[in-house]
């Protein structure tokens, strides 16, 4: 098993932002950019850390997605997987990322690539229903 060190935030930030496509000199910037909003942060858990970015995430996710009634953790991933389809590393600027303001086409593409998944189910317990074998005895003797 290989074991990894990590440097600092700014490593761990990194990692995160190229998942959603942030590259060179863009992912440098995008990481300046949530790195100074997280610059009280003290902990080397890089979980931690990456909860504190997800944090600024939703924000985000929350103004774009008005009505959706999401739990958190759907919402956050409803909006990861958005702005990658979207290509939001290209479209969007570190400092819209940073006063969570992503681009008005950025987010109407985002918008169009929600997916509503289909209602909540209820589940009942349902009443035992009675058979009636007369027509079946009809349809053998018949």
């Amino acid at each position: 098993m290989v074991a990894l060190k990590l440097l600092s935030k700014d490593d761990v930030i990194a990692a995160y932002l190229k998942s959603f496509g942030f590259q060179g000199e863009r992912l440098a910037a995008a990481v300046s950019a949530i790195s100074a909003d997280l610059k009280t942060f003290s902990s080397d858990d890089g979980e931690a850390l990456i909860k504190k970015v997800d944090l600024i995430l939703l924000k985000t996710a929350r103004k774009i997605f008005l009505h959706a009634e999401l739990a958190d953790e759907q919402l956050l991933a409803q909006f990861k997987l958005c702005f990658i389809l979207a290509g939001g590393a290209e479209k969007c600027s570190p400092a819209a990322l940073k006063t969570l303001s992503l681009p008005e086409s950025l987010i109407s593409e985002m918008r169009q690539l929600f997916m509503v998944n289909a209602p909540a189910c209820h589940y009942q317990e349902m009443p035992a229903q009675s058979l009636d074998y007369s027509s079946i005895e009809e349809k053998k003797h018949g």
